[in-house]
């Protein structure tokens, strides 16, 4: 399994761990539903990635970036780190090393 694979995993799974908490600690089912969305795209994107590592590495990239975004916006709006400059934090970090997997997987690097 390369690093972006894993990148993949990881990362789907603490989008989902942290819908789950906020759901928990707050009660919010908008945080459970948007972790277990992003959670499930970045599964597929693994899956996608078994049989052709370019594209499943490319389209976690992507919905890293939608994340980037959407915590962006919710830091800007709330001003609070926890969770949404955490959040941003890690989509940043996994924004970069899916982008160099899949630029690696295409032979670009």
């Amino acid at each position: 399994m390369i690093l972006g694979q894993i990148v993949l995993l990881v990362f789907a799974t603490l989008m989902f761990a942290g819908g789950v908490m906020g759901f928990r600690s707050a009660g919010s089912k908008a945080s459970l539903y948007s972790g277990a969305g992003s959670a499930v795209l970045l599964f597929l994107a693994w899956a996608l990635s078994l049989s052709s590592p370019v594209a499943g590495l490319w389209l976690g990239a992507i919905v890293a970036l939608l994340l980037c975004l959407t915590f962006a916006l919710r830091l800007a709006r709330t001003g609070k780190v926890m969770p949404a400059g955490m959040l941003l934090a890690l989509s940043v970090l996994a924004l970069i090393l899916l982008t160099h997997a899949a630029l690696g997987a295409q032979g670009k690097l």
